[in-house]
Protein backbone atom coordinates (compact mmCIF):
# COMPACT_ATOMS: atom_id res chain seq x y z
CA UNK A 1 0.00 0.00 0.00
CA UNK A 2 1.71 3.34 -1.18
CA UNK A 3 0.72 6.46 0.90
CA UNK A 4 -0.36 9.44 -1.14
CA UNK A 5 -1.96 12.44 0.23
CA UNK A 6 -4.24 13.34 -2.76
CA UNK A 7 -6.24 9.89 -2.16
CA UNK A 8 -8.49 8.57 0.89
CA UNK A 9 -7.98 5.27 2.18
CA UNK A 10 -10.19 2.42 2.09
CA UNK A 11 -9.52 -0.26 4.33
CA UNK A 12 -11.60 -3.66 3.17
CA UNK A 13 -12.92 -6.32 5.42
CA UNK A 14 -11.89 -8.97 2.82
CA UNK A 15 -8.41 -10.44 3.88
CA UNK A 16 -5.35 -10.95 1.61
CA UNK A 17 -6.49 -14.33 1.13
CA UNK A 18 -10.07 -12.99 0.37
CA UNK A 19 -11.66 -14.17 3.49
CA UNK A 20 -14.43 -12.05 4.94
CA UNK A 21 -13.16 -10.16 7.89
CA UNK A 22 -14.63 -11.07 11.40
CA UNK A 23 -16.20 -10.38 13.67
CA UNK A 24 -19.12 -8.45 10.80
CA UNK A 25 -19.47 -5.50 12.75
CA UNK A 26 -15.18 -4.69 12.26
CA UNK A 27 -16.04 -1.59 10.35
CA UNK A 28 -18.43 0.08 12.89
CA UNK A 29 -16.12 -0.80 15.70
CA UNK A 30 -13.05 0.57 14.07
CA UNK A 31 -15.09 3.91 12.96
CA UNK A 32 -16.40 4.10 16.59
CA UNK A 33 -12.99 4.69 18.08
CA UNK A 34 -13.65 8.50 16.53
CA UNK A 35 -16.86 8.85 16.74
CA UNK A 36 -19.26 11.33 19.20
CA UNK A 37 -22.31 11.00 20.68
CA UNK A 38 -24.20 14.09 20.07
CA UNK A 39 -27.00 15.85 22.05
CA UNK A 40 -29.32 13.96 20.53
CA UNK A 41 -27.84 11.16 22.35
CA UNK A 42 -27.26 9.53 18.42
CA UNK A 43 -23.62 8.27 17.68
CA UNK A 44 -22.08 10.54 15.06
CA UNK A 45 -19.29 8.78 12.95
CA UNK A 46 -16.31 11.05 12.00
CA UNK A 47 -16.76 12.89 8.54
CA UNK A 48 -13.42 11.26 7.98
CA UNK A 49 -13.59 7.84 8.97
CA UNK A 50 -16.33 6.58 7.80
CA UNK A 51 -17.97 2.88 7.74
CA UNK A 52 -19.29 1.55 4.44
CA UNK A 53 -20.78 -1.37 3.01
CA UNK A 54 -20.58 -2.02 -0.80
CA UNK A 55 -21.79 -5.10 -2.63
CA UNK A 56 -22.27 -7.03 0.81
CA UNK A 57 -18.41 -6.35 1.83
CA UNK A 58 -18.09 -3.87 4.90
CA UNK A 59 -15.40 -1.42 4.93
CA UNK A 60 -13.98 1.84 6.25
CA UNK A 61 -12.85 4.88 4.66
CA UNK A 62 -10.54 6.89 5.97
CA UNK A 63 -10.27 10.42 4.36
CA UNK A 64 -6.64 12.12 2.82
CA UNK A 65 -7.05 14.83 5.33
CA UNK A 66 -6.90 12.83 8.56
CA UNK A 67 -3.31 12.32 7.69
CA UNK A 68 -2.46 15.54 8.20
CA UNK A 69 -4.89 16.79 10.86
CA UNK A 70 -4.03 13.40 13.33
CA UNK A 71 -1.22 11.46 11.49
CA UNK A 72 -0.82 8.87 14.66
CA UNK A 73 -4.40 7.96 13.90
CA UNK A 74 -3.91 7.59 10.49
CA UNK A 75 -1.28 5.26 10.91
CA UNK A 76 -3.12 3.32 13.76
CA UNK A 77 -5.73 2.45 10.84
CA UNK A 78 -3.48 1.68 8.11
CA UNK A 79 -1.54 -0.15 10.67
CA UNK A 80 -5.05 -2.18 11.53
CA UNK A 81 -5.02 -3.05 7.94
CA UNK A 82 -1.79 -4.17 7.67
CA UNK A 83 -1.75 -6.40 11.30
CA UNK A 84 -4.50 -8.26 10.37
CA UNK A 85 -3.52 -8.69 6.52
CA UNK A 86 -6.48 -6.66 4.96
CA UNK A 87 -6.56 -5.26 1.68
CA UNK A 88 -6.65 -1.73 1.35
CA UNK A 89 -6.42 0.73 -1.00
CA UNK A 90 -6.26 4.39 -1.84
CA UNK A 91 -9.19 5.87 -4.10
CA UNK A 92 -9.43 9.29 -5.40
CA UNK A 93 -12.74 10.72 -3.58
CA UNK A 94 -14.10 7.61 -2.19
CA UNK A 95 -15.21 9.53 1.06
CA UNK A 96 -17.74 11.40 -1.12
CA UNK A 97 -18.10 9.03 -3.23
CA UNK A 98 -18.09 5.57 -1.56
CA UNK A 99 -20.88 4.24 -3.84
CA UNK A 100 -18.37 4.26 -7.00
CA UNK A 101 -16.39 1.99 -4.73
CA UNK A 102 -15.35 -1.75 -6.12
CA UNK A 103 -15.01 -4.49 -3.52
CA UNK A 104 -12.19 -7.07 -3.90
CA UNK A 105 -13.49 -10.85 -4.58
CA UNK A 106 -14.15 -12.89 -1.55
CA UNK A 107 -12.40 -16.45 -2.37
CA UNK A 108 -14.94 -19.55 -3.20
CA UNK A 109 -14.67 -22.02 0.23
CA UNK A 110 -12.56 -24.87 -0.17
CA UNK A 111 -13.53 -27.71 1.63
CA UNK A 112 -12.09 -27.60 5.38
CA UNK A 113 -11.01 -24.06 4.87
CA UNK A 114 -10.69 -22.87 8.02
CA UNK A 115 -12.49 -20.05 9.78
CA UNK A 116 -12.04 -16.38 8.96
CA UNK A 117 -9.25 -14.26 11.35
CA UNK A 118 -10.19 -12.58 14.47
CA UNK A 119 -8.83 -8.95 14.78
CA UNK A 120 -5.92 -8.26 16.34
Amino acid sequence: MSTTREADLVIWGVTREGRPFRPSDWCDRLAGLVSVFGSDQRLAYSPLVRPVTVAGVRAVVVGRALADLEPRLYAFLAGFARDNELQSEEVEDALVASHRLVPPSLARPSGGGGEPREPV
